[in-house]
């Protein structure tokens, strides 16, 4: 710690970003391994049906902002620019700053790093029958924090939908430009009583806001019209409503959860470093038949965590499992230690590379969902499961 206050006494003393950038450079995300070029959405969905409880005024209904990630056409211009790791930096870097618990002037260039998706891009020609998975970010994070996984998936054939959780996550901007700021803290929390009364609440609404995805996108489907208003012309009729299956990080790694064990349109779910401490109890007595794989951290501060998570697959009958990977900390499960070796110097990573986590991320959450989602018989199933098979072989 007292090199990182260090460096901030020095890069803030000399204020110059082009020291900042060196000094603590952010990179751009690694290339997706799989065939396919990979797209992006970004979209505003409103639920009519449940008001928003984050909020006081009785009007007020939930409403998330969705980012999808999908297999697409090449595009005809080797010009295109992949669509930042942020959108729209002007508003969201003073929040993003914040959340990060360092000066905006240190963070401030994250907003250059590229991702490998391309906005808009037509969905590609041959792609029939695309499974899906949702992911959900933990408290204060964002729908991107996952990206690297979501252009994995999406270049192997997969549709990934993640959605800002508006109030839990650090910051939520509609397209209206109104924005959701983090509500979520805790911060006001001391006694069991008001964990249940504070988290119950917000891991129902977010397991709803999973929910209300699938519903979308079922609606979509089943309206031939819904193509013609998005970007990735034809995504929605080329989904496959049964082949869904579902993952987060943290707080959205609950969330997967109770999505799972209470959709039976979720087939398979995957907990990332997962916080099982806000599960409810009957959810753990329960278990689950459904394959459930959980990838986390040696140890948690909360015994508790990993109490609930073994009790939960004791009572699981479907397959559930759990990998402990030694050397990793809680933000190793998502993009952090790779945007920047500034999370390893100040303890917010572990001591695995970059590239060692995503290898093993990557190869554990393609081969998952090949196994549970997989038809045989279709055209990008067969691509994934053997393109992941290969990818295995050379990480042995």
């Amino acid at each position: 710690m007292r090199v990182t206050l260090l460096i901030l006494m020095l890069l803030s003393s000399f204020g110059c970003s082009t020291i900042v950038r060196t000094t603590l450079p952010f990179n751009d995300l690694p290339a997706p391994s799989g065939p396919y070029t990979v797209g992006t959405g970004i979209e505003t969905w409103e639920d009519n049906s449940r008001p928003e409880v984050f909020t006081d005024n009785p009007t007020d209904v939930r409403r998330i902002v969705v980012q999808y990630w999908y297999p697409a056409a090449v595009p005809s211009t080797a010009e295109t620019t992949p669509h930042p790791y942020l959108d729209q930096p002007e508003k969201r870097m003073g929040a993003f700053a914040q959340a990060m618990g360092l000066p905006e002037f240190l963070v401030e260039h994250i907003q250059e790093v590229r991702t490998h998706s391309l906005y808009g891009q037509a969905v590609h020609p041959n792609t029939d029958t695309l499974p899906i998975v949702v992911f959900s970010h933990g408290l204060g994070g964002m729908k991107s924090q996952n990206t690297i996984q979501a252009e994995e998936l999406a270049s192997h054939g997969y549709v990934v939908i993640a959605a800002d959780h508006a109030f839990d996550a650090y910051l939520t901007i509609f397209d209206d430009g109104t924005t959701a700021d983090y509500r979520s803290s805790g911060s006001e929390i001391f006694s069991e009583a008001e964990f249940w009364a504070v988290r119950g609440p917000q891991l129902s609404a977010r397991t709803q806001d999973v929910r209300f995805i699938l519903d979308v996108i079922s609606a979509r489907k089943s309206d031939p019209e819904a193509d013609a208003a998005t970007p990735a012309h034809a995504l929605w009729q080329r989904l496959d409503l049964t082949r869904i299956g579902v993952f987060g990080h943290s707080f959205g790694g609950a969330t997967s959860l109770m999505a799972l064990s209470q959709d039976p349109r979720i087939l398979a779910g995957i907990a990332l470093d997962g916080w099982m401490v806000p599960v409810p109890e009957e959810t753990i007595g329960e278990g689950i038949r459904k394959p459930v794989l959980y990838l986390g951290q040696e140890r948690w501060d909360e015994p508790l965590n990993y109490e609930k998570l073994d009790r939960f697959i004791a009572n699981s009958s479907g397959f559930a499992t759990r990998e402990i990977w030694a050397g990793t900390k809680h933000m190793d499960f998502a993009d952090a230690p790779h945007l920047s070796n500034f999370a390893r110097r100040i303890g917010f990573a572990g001591t695995l590379s970059s590239e060692e986590l995503r290898l093993r991320l990557n190869q554990n959450i393609l081969s998952f969902f090949a196994t549970h989602l997989s038809h045989p018989s279709t055209e990008v199933e067969l691509m994934t499961t053997q393109h992941s098979l290969s990818k295995a072989a050379n990480y042995r």
